[in-house]
Parts: C-alpha cells; sequence; structure tokens
C-alpha cells in the first residue's frame, strides 16, 4: 500500500528549488563542521565532503620504527588501520533530503 486513500491521486513530491537546496546543504555542512575535529575538503552546489581527523604522520612512524628496532611496527600499524582521516559525503536530492554517505579511503 502506498499510503493513498482510496480514490483520492497521491500528493506529488515536493521539489524545493535549486537556491532552496542549496540553502539547506550549507546550514548542514555548518552543523557537521560544528561537532568539531572537522574540515569541508570541497564543495559542489549540492553536496560536500567532510573530513574527520588528521592523516597518519608515516615518516615520523618510520623514524620510530627504525629508533626502535622495529617495535614501533606493531602501533604504527594499528594506528594506520585505525586511525587517520574518514571521510563523508554530504549531498541533497530534490525534495530537500540530506543523506550522508561514508566514503571509503
Amino acid at each position: 500500500m502506498d499510503g493513498t486513500v482510496a480514490g483520492q491521486p497521491a500528493t506529488p513530491p515536493v521539489r524545493l528549488s535549486f537556491e532552496q537546496r542549496r540553502e539547506l546543504l550549507a546550514q548542514e555542512i555548518t552543523r557537521q563542521l560544528a561537532k568539531g575535529n572537522r574540515r569541508l575538503e570541497s564543495q559542489s552546489d549540492l553536496s560536500a565532503v567532510i573530513v574527520t581527523g588528521r592523516p597518519v604522520n608515516h615518516i615520523l612512524h618510520l623514524l620510530l620504527t627504525l629508533v626502535t628496532v622495529g617495535i614501533w611496527l606493531i602501533p604504527w600499524a594499528i594506528m594506520h588501520n585505525f586511525a587517520g582521516e574518514s571521510r563523508e559525503l554530504i549531498a541533497i536530492d530534490d525534495a530537500g533530503n540530506i543523506a550522508v554517505q561514508k566514503l571509503k579511503p
């Protein structure tokens, strides 16, 4: 069942104007950045990429691994797999619905 009353046509989906969707996206970006430890990597009119975290400093970890004769390799591997940056794509559709999708590294 599609939620319509028998004998009545379905209500067409509401479509927002381009400017309304851009404004909603700008508000969502502001809300996401206010969470802290996030930055805007790129933005188009109707989508944006937000980055959380910082990249792993591989040069530093290489030097630590050499100085500790390989012992630091285990923490470095853990940091490489679980720390670092993560990205999310924020997009808005014609109806003004905002979708947040995690991007793979």
